[in-house]
């Protein structure tokens, strides 16, 4: 009985510390995972109707959870690009396709769940709003 007591006050004493429970989703600094959102260009493109690619701008959120492999869940600001959507995979970047001035925008949730050893990646993306030109992030 004494050993379940004590296993029970470590696990609390470590949930508090890291502030979560284990398998939980964790709080990241977003400005790391800008390349990530990348990966879900086509992802995001696959419901766009318009004629150009919506590229991202900035991650919002981003949160990180270890179960079977990487789960990381992004909040992504995007907006449309001078790149049109038959441009290849291969090209689409930061460096050629520039954000299109007073593009539409939106806010995406991006899910990329990774399990490296199995060369497996599964990205989702589902859009949250559409944004203002004014709105400041």
């Amino acid at each position: 009985m004494k050993f379940f007591i004590l296993v029970a006050s470590i696990f609390t004493v470590m949930t508090e510390i890291n502030g979560q429970l284990a398998g939980g989703l964790s709080d990241v600094n977003p400005a790391e995972y800008t390349k990530t959102a990348w990966k879900s260009v086509p992802q995001i493109n696959s419901e766009n109707n318009g004629d150009s690619l919506l590229v991202p701008v900035k991650v919002v959120k981003a949160q990180v959870q270890v179960v079977a492999g990487t789960n990381t869940v992004l909040e992504v600001l995007v907006s449309e690009s001078t790149c049109s959507k038959g441009v290849a995979a291969t090209q689409v970047s930061s460096e050629n396709c520039q954000l299109k001035s007073g593009g539409q925008r939106s806010l995406y949730k991006v899910s990329i769940w990774e399990k490296p050893w199995e060369n497996f990646e599964q990205i989702t993306a589902e859009k949250i709003r559409d944004v203002s030109p004014s709105e400041q992030f």
